[in-house]
């Protein structure tokens, strides 16, 4: 699924495409995400090797939870003949980058951060680092990596690339479209299953991966398929999944995932319909709706009246169509007050 998401879905491709392009024009970034980055060990080494490919004078190197960047570089990246020349009296970032003699230059660096304080120190370092070291100059390259809350304030020297502001909703359906691809169900039902998903889920890519993974345990009961993945399976990092939709939320999810696959199939009937019978429509008219509308060309004539008609023996059908016209009237009636229609009855409207 990972190669699903980070090598056929167009947004995500750009979002690593943009890394990759920064990188390898000497720039560093911000790497950011509200919550979870999708599959991040396969994005983290696609970056890398991407990079390395076109670029190999340059290593990786990786740091979490570093509060003094300064400090930290010169312990680990500096000879101690080098160490012994600091003088506090001149920033860390200035005496970096004024020595050509040091390894620091010739990296990569793969900042994570825990905290907003530490990303305003790597940022303010990074800024005044690349400020100093000028553009002619070989110059280390840091990817500043934050995940939480709040936005990052813009710094001179430092892209920002947010995953949230790649990935939107088509991003999703075009995920749940793929991975549903493999599912061995009609095409319909592959439908409402992309969309339920992408619905119920929103932007936690992994978390769509797993649910149509159990796609028939999660077409029958949503709400109650996440609550069994999320005390059963982690991520693909071995963090937990998280999911704070109450049942009554995931339940207008699914029902707006219902009218925005299953309404177009009852209208696509209904034209049909009337399309087959339209000459003894056409005999009842003109006819009132139960809501006081006037019918007048039988095109216009709704679900409800069509099977009052064939109540009234105003149209002659054989049982099978007058069940069939019963069947998607009623559904159009549970959709139009809100109500969800079962797997079951999903499926036959879909056979």
């Amino acid at each position: 699924m990972e190669r699903v998401w980070w090598e056929r879905v167009p947004n995500a491709m750009a979002f690593l495409s943009d890394i990759t392009e920064s990188l390898l024009d000497e720039k560093s970034i911000v790497l950011s995400c509200l919550k979870e980055f999708p599959w991040y060990s396969y994005m983290v080494q696609s970056i890398k090797e991407i990079v390395l490919q076109q670029n190999s004078s340059k290593r990786f190197e990786s740091a979490k939870d570093v509060e003094d960047p300064g400090a930290y570089l010169l312990a680990e990246f500096c000879k101690s003949e080098k160490r012994a020349e600091y003088r506090p009296a001149k920033s860390y970032a200035r005496f970096f980058a004024e020595s050509d003699d040091i390894v620091l230059h010739e990296r990569y660096f793969w900042i994570k951060m825990s905290s907003k304080e530490q990303l305003n120190s790597w940022m303010k370092f990074v800024s005044e680092y690349r400020k100093e070291r000028g553009k002619n100059k070989d110059a280390a390259v840091f990817i500043l990596e934050w995940k939480g809350e709040g936005g990052v304030l813009p710094k001179k020297g430092i892209k920002i690339c947010c995953f949230d502001d790649y990935v939107n909703e088509y991003d999703r359906i075009v995920f749940c479209t793929l991975a549903a691809s493999a599912v061995k169900e009609s095409s319909f039902i592959k439908n409402y299953l992309t969309e339920l998903t992408a619905n119920v889920v929103d932007n936690d890519i992994e978390l769509c991966a797993q649910c149509i993974g159990h796609c028939r345990d999660f077409l029958e009961e949503p709400y109650g398929t996440i609550g069994k993945i999320i005390s059963s399976e982690v991520r693909s990092d071995g963090s937990e999944f998280r999911f704070a939709k109450p049942e009554s939320e995931v339940n207008r999810l699914i029902w707006l995932a219902q009218i925005r696959t299953i309404y177009p199939v009852l209208e696509e009937y209904r034209e049909s319909f009337v399309q087959k019978y339209a000459a003894m429509i056409e005999k009842q008219l003109p006819i009132s709706s139960s809501f006081g509308e006037i019918y007048d060309n039988p095109a216009d004539v709704e679900l409800g009246t069509l099977k009052f008609m064939a109540d009234e023996r105003k149209l002659n059908l054989s049982q099978k169509e007058y069940d069939r016209l019963k069947m998607n009237k009623e559904a159009r009636n549970k959709l139009s007050h809100l109500a969800q229609l079962t797997l079951e009855e999903i499926k036959k409207l879909g056979s």
